[in-house]
C-alpha cells in the first residue's frame, strides 16, 4: 500500500495505490489519521488504485472518519474514484450511508463543504441540578456546529428542549451518571439518554394534577418519534428523533 499526497484547493489528495488488507489497514489508518491532526480543509482519499477491499478491513474509512480528530465543519473526509469491486464492498458494510463517496475528484473537491450524511457527539454528565442547563448549552452549541440553525432555528429550540427533559428525567428517576447523544444521519437528528437505571419509562395517562410525567408526554408531543431500550452493558436509553426541515420542491423563495 502506498499513498501519493498532493494538495488541491486546500485539500489533502491521497491516492492509494495497492491491496486494503490484514497487512496494510492498520498503516493506512495511522497515516489518515496523521493528516488529520494536521487540520486540513479536507482530505480527500482517491481509491482509484485500490485493486483489492478485503471486507474485514473496509470500515477503516469511516473508523476514520468518525475519529474525534476528524471534526467537520473544520475538516471534511471523503472518498472519490473507487472501482465497482471496491465500491461493491463499500456498499456491503454500508459505508456510503455514514461517508461521501464520489464517481470523480472534481466533484469530490467541489463538495468537500457539504456536510457529511453522519455525524456524532456526546456530553458525560453528572447526576446534578446542573445537568439539564448543561445539556441545553451543549446541544445548541453542537447544532449551531453542525449548521443546522440553516434550514431554521426551530430544530435548534426544539432539540433543546428534548435534550432538557431527556436530562432531567433521567437526574430524577435514575440519578445516576448520564451520557447524551446527538446523532445526524441525513435530515434525521438523533437525541439519546443512556443511565444506569434498568428500570423502563412508559408514558402514563395524563393527569393535570400529577406531580411527575410531564415530560415524557412533552417529548411525545415535540418529536417525530421515541422510546427506551435496554442497553447491552446495562441501564437503558432513553431517545427521541426529529425530523430537519426541509423546503419542499418548487415552493417559493423568500428573499
Amino acid at each position: 500500500m502506498e499513498i501519493d499526497r498532493s494538495m488541491r484547493d486546500g485539500c489533502v489528495v491521497a491516492a492509494l495505490t495497492g491491496p486494503i488488507n490484514l497487512f496494510t489497514v492498520a498503516w493506512l489508518q495511522r497515516r489518515l489519521l496523521k493528516e488529520l491532526a494536521e487540520r486540513p480543509y479536507a482530505i480527500v482519499c482517491d481509491l482509484a488504485g485500490v485493486e483489492e477491499l478485503d471486507p474485514v478491513c473496509a470500515t477503516v474509512f469511516t473508523t476514520v472518519a468518525n475519529h474525534p480528530s476528524s471534526n467537520w465543519p473544520a475538516t471534511s473526509f471523503v472518498l472519490c474514484r473507487a472501482r465497482p469491486a471496491v465500491s461493491e464492498v463499500l456498499a456491503r458494510v454500508a459505508a456510503p450511508r455514514f461517508l461521501p463517496l464520489y464517481d470523480t475528484l472534481e466533484e469530490a473537491l467541489d463538495h468537500v463543504a457539504d456536510r457529511p450524511p453522519y455525524l456524532r457527539d456526546e456530553l458525560l454528565l453528572s447526576p446534578t441540578a446542573t445537568a439539564p442547563a448543561a445539556a441545553r448549552v451543549y446541544v445548541r452549541d453542537v447544532l449551531d456546529y453542525w449548521r443546522l440553525a440553516l434550514p431554521g432555528q426551530d430544530v435548534i429550540d426544539r432539540a433543546e428542549l428534548l435534550a432538557d427533559e431527556l436530562v432531567t428525567n433521567a437526574v430524577l428517576h435514575a440519578q445516576t451518571p448520564v451520557r447524551l447523544r446527538l446523532k445526524l444521519h441525513g435530515d434525521l437528528l438523533s437525541i439519546g439518554v443512556l443511565d444506569d437505571s434498568p428500570r423502563l419509562l412508559r408514558l402514563v395517562p395524563h393527569d393535570p394534577d400529577a406531580e411527575s410525567g410531564r415530560g415524557l408526554r412533552l417529548i411525545d408531543e415535540l418529536a417525530s418519534a421515541w422510546g427506551v431500550r435496554p442497553h447491552p452493558d446495562g441501564g437503558k436509553v432513553v431517545w427521541c428523533t426529529l425530523r430537519l426541515w426541509r423546503q419542499p420542491p418548487g415552493s417559493a423563495v423568500t428573499p
